[in-house]
């Protein structure tokens, strides 16, 4: 399913499709050929996980591999439960040129329109119990998806810091290098799992300005 080609396959010499009409006109064929085959295997990845998620989940809303003027840097998607769909927390999986990566985040892009507010997402850090994420991941909202992680175990609630619009987020991720080592339906289990897991904290991240009905 995901392996370590499809990841290799997101690195291209420009994003826009305009760079790659200028510099890369022969290539930006086989370029888009090879995003939209890539996109599909993502899709069927994630229709997979939904097989085995509890039925709170809705459908993961899966990102297009292009929205017209640019092939995407990375194949992404992201879940939320149907009673929180109106609300900007979600759980989101990318794979992208260095790895896949899985992780309770807040879409900015929704945050006008959320049911919910950073502050209340934010809760996570304050609510879950650290064992439970004992081989998981935290990073601050300034930190891309292509830097190093900081593992829970290291958290430290005295040297956090919050500005307004800031906020962390906890997942987990397997590097491009190693998704060759699972099996099609280990890898689905992983996230799976993985999901199931930031489902806990998921919970906590949609307080009073939920709804909760």
């Amino acid at each position: 399913m995901l392996k370590s080609a499809h990841a290799t396959t997101l690195i291209k010499p420009y994003s826009q499709i305009k760079d790659l009409k200028l510099h890369h006109a022969e290539q930006l064929d086989d370029i888009k050929e090879s995003h939209r085959h890539i996109w599909q295997i993502f899709k069927a990845f994630n229709a997979a996980v939904l097989q085995k998620l509890p039925a709170d989940f809705a459908k993961p809303h899966v990102q297009n591999w292009c929205n017209g003027w640019e092939i995407r840097r990375h194949l992404f998607a992201y879940y939320k439960y149907d009673k929180y769909l109106g609300n900007a927390p979600i759980i989101s999986v990318i794979l992208n040129r260095q790895r896949l990566i899985i992780a309770l985040t807040w879409h900015r892009y929704k945050a006008k329109i959320s049911q919910t507010p950073l502050s209340a997402f934010n809760e996570w850090l304050n609510e879950i119990d650290l064992d439970d994420f004992s081989d998981f991941y935290f990073w601050h909202s300034s930190i891309n998806e292509y830097q190093d992680f900081t593992p829970i175990n290291a958290l430290d609630y005295d040297k956090l810091s919050l500005a307004d619009g800031e906020f962390y987020r906890l997942g987990k991720f397997i590097d491009k290098a190693d998704l060759d080592a699972f099996t099609d339906d280990d890898l689905v289990d992983w996230a799976a799992q993985t999901i199931c897991q930031l489902a806990k904290a998921y919970e906590f991240c949609h307080g009073k300005g939920a709804n909760n009905s």
